[in-house]
């Protein structure tokens, strides 16, 4: 199957339980949906500490706990744990005399309006959620348009090298690329075998007399930084030699391939 939708690892993330098995499935899997999920529990995680918000899906106690809790305060009359559907809210109810503490389940309590604070606070991990979900979109469309793309490059010039017998056989091909101000010499040739030594790349000028290495080839692809003003001063045959290992740094003689950029 295709990556994961963004809004199906969002809910991962916030802790939704019913997200199809087969998407969970193909996020534990996937390396790619896995870093992402990760990434978004993480700023969901962040959320959450800076909100105080527990973590979701947490259970509440059981009605035994509130009878205990009950007992332990002496409330009057005998506890059902029937009569209320959550935790008993203390409420202190002020008398002439002194102030009894009543407990007061939280239905009677919403119903007569002393406590709208509570219900105030059960809607506080809903608005938490909320907000991070949008937070969670929002990293995700900033990734999504700040993504930092590959810089664009401008062929400027390109050349066949052909072999310098009589066959002019093509063994590969010679491009200068402008990336952003930068002047680059992309070369790609036909697999070589070299017995011994090694391929060095030139640029000659026009008047063959002058010349200088831009590199060794050590693969059939390989791009080479060219000297500033080396092009305008007349540096435009690509020269590829096959050289020794004898601490000779000059042109060996034995070229391979050449080709002449256009001017």
């Amino acid at each position: 199957m295709t990556h994961a939708p963004d809004e199906l690892l969002a809910a991962l993330a916030l802790g939704e339980i019913d997200v199809d098995p087969a998407v969970r499935d193909h996020v534990g899997g996937c390396p790619v949906c896995s870093e992402e999920l990760s990434e978004l529990a993480h700023v969901h995680q962040m959320l959450r500490e800076e909100t105080g918000t527990p973590a979701p899906h947490r259970d509440l106690p059981g009605p035994d706990v509130w009878a205990r809790i009950v007992a332990e305060t002496s409330a009057t009359g005998p506890f059902r744990p029937g009569d209320v559907d959550g935790p008993p809210v203390v409420s202190s109810t002020p008398d002439e005399t002194h102030t009894a503490t009543v407990l007061v389940p939280i239905e009677q309590g919403r119903r007569s309006g002393r406590h709208e604070g509570s219900t105030t606070r059960r809607r506080v991990p809903w608005l938490v959620a909320a907000a991070a979900a949008c937070l969670l979109v929002g990293a995700l469309v900033s990734r999504a348009v700040w993504q930092p793309s590959e810089p664009s490059a401008t062929v400027v010039a390109s050349v066949a090298l052909t072999t310098l017998d009589a066959s002019r056989q093509q063994e590969g091909t010679a491009q200068l690329v402008d990336t952003r101000g930068v002047t680059e010499l992309r070369v790609d040739t036909r697999p070589m075998s070299v017995s011994s030594g090694f391929v060095e790349v030139w640029l000659i000028n026009t008047d063959l007399k002058r010349m200088v290495s831009i590199g060794v080839l050590s693969s059939s692809q390989a791009v080479f930084p060219v000297p500033a003003d080396a092009i305008g001063q007349g540096y435009t045959i690509v020269d590829l030699s096959h050289e020794q290992y004898d601490d000779r740094p000059q042109h060996s003689g034995d070229s391979l391939m050449r080709g002449t950029l256009p001017a």
